[in-house]
């Protein structure tokens, strides 16, 4: 112990002081008891630090056995842009909503261990940030009015949009509500399997199946050659 004062705060006698020896350990033995129990107690306060430290440790092992954000990024970065692109209609907001669901997929505390795992969990992060991303982006080709575009010196407002943006097919597909927006990608533009696809959009394979025939029916008309 490095403060000799009693408990009541007043300056105590030295220990080694020829007066106070006895006193020193009447006072000290329940003291050392006290500071043994305190460090047992400390001992098991350590071993559950310990413990906890192991925990602490184990849990980033964990974060070390997940593949490593710059490998997924050269995975998947391209067909998650691709999803993200097709679901919002915009091409630079596809890239912010990609580039955030991976700082959202390195900030989770546990996640999947190997890159194939992890790329069904970066796919929900871009669908559920490519719904907000979508009401904030309308398609380019959605507002168009005939009125602003006689004006003089109004610009041509195609010469403006890159021509992914103005696409027939973003156009089509940013019509349909995103459920059926999201099947359609999924299955017909990535290849998912229903069950792939379903697992992503956390639904189950007969609501796909409904979402992707109610798709493909409102998307006939317009685009024959993709049904």
């Amino acid at each position: 112990m490095g403060d000799t004062g009693k408990p009541n705060g007043e300056p105590g006698l030295r220990p080694d002081s020829p007066g106070s020896r006895s006193r020193w350990r009447r006072k000290e033995q329940p003291g050392t008891a006290q500071a043994g129990g305190t460090a047992q107690g400390g001992g098991t306060a350590q071993g559950g630090g310990t413990a906890q430290g192991g925990g602490t440790a184990q849990g980033g092992a964990e974060q070390d056995a997940r593949p490593a954000l710059a490998d997924l990024y050269q995975a998947h970065y391209r067909s998650l842009l691709r999803l993200a692109a097709l679901l919002v209609g915009n091409a630079t907001a596809a890239e912010a909503v990609v580039v955030d669901s991976f700082v959202a997929f390195h900030r989770m505390r546990k996640g999947p261990q190997t890159c194939a795992d992890a790329l069904p969990q970066l796919q929900r992060l871009v669908i559920a940030r490519s719904r907000s991303a979508a009401r904030h982006h309308p398609p380019a080709g959605g507002d168009w009015s005939p009125v602003v575009a006689r004006l003089p010196g109004s610009p041509d407002r195609r010469s403006r949009t890159p021509p992914f943006e103005r696409s027939a097919v973003v156009l089509a597909l940013a019509a349909l509500p995103p459920a059926q927006r999201e099947a359609v990608v999924l299955t017909l533009y990535l290849n998912l399997t229903d069950e792939q696809a379903a697992a992503v959009m956390r639904v189950s394979q007969a609501a796909l199946r409904r979402h992707l025939a109610a798709a493909k029916s409102a998307l006939r008309p317009v685009l024959p050659e993709e049904s």
